[in-house]
């Protein structure tokens, strides 16, 4: 349905690139990935929802990005 950015992020092909950034930086944001991305803010905002998900990163601390729990080893 639609041509909405990504409508299922479990299948998003930026989420590798996304899970880079966040690992190179140390600290997540969706604002942050939508710059370095160039995409939407939903979009960077689904992204950040499924590394939480996953555990990779850790709930949102006020202004502050979110920390990054699983660095080097995930995914290899």
């Amino acid at each position: 349905s639609g041509g909405d950015e990504a409508d299922d992020v479990d299948d998003d092909p930026l989420f590798d690139q996304a899970l880079a950034i966040v690992r190179q930086q140390g600290t997540a944001s969706a604002s942050m990935l939508q710059r370095r991305l160039r995409v939407g803010y939903n979009r960077a905002a689904r992204l950040i929802e499924r590394m939480e998900d996953e555990g990779i990163i850790g709930a949102a601390d006020g202004i502050r990005g979110r920390p990054v729990l699983l660095a080097e080893d995930y995914g290899t």
